[in-house]
């Protein structure tokens, strides 16, 4: 019998504004159902953000919050891919680097995701 993904009980909240985020946010919820999204825009996102103390919404920040944590940037994608499966899950090895580099290298796809959108596509 195949092994069951363990089922995420997080929100993901991404700029739907960018099309790499929109459609990391649909490729999250096809390989995992459990996950909700929001868009970062929303009424809701931001008073859910703001109960957990995230004062300034930056758009440029994903963010996923999964039992009252948040998690944001490079530390939020690495949690959401835990519940992706193989061979995504193995991305999460990098989570034991330390923040300020994986979060550096985040700020730095930030920057091109527009011109490594179509790169992307193919995968997502």
């Amino acid at each position: 019998m195949p092994k069951s993904k363990p089922l995420a009980p997080g929100i993901i909240i991404y700029d739907d504004q960018c099309r790499f985020c929109t459609r990391f946010a649909k490729w999250c919820e096809k390989k995992q159902p459990a996950f909700s999204t929001l868009r970062v825009r929303e009424t809701g996102a931001r008073v859910l953000l703001r109960r957990l103390g995230v004062q300034f919404v930056d758009l440029q920040t994903i963010y996923y919050i999964e039992a009252d944590t948040k998690y944001a940037r490079s530390r939020a994608v690495f949690r959401i891919l835990v519940f992706t499966g193989y061979p995504w899950k193995l991305i999460t090895l990098f989570r034991f680097l330390p923040l300020k580099l994986t979060d550096y290298f985040y700020k730095l796809f930030v920057r091109y995701r527009y011109q490594l959108n179509d790169f992307f596509a193919r995968f997502l």
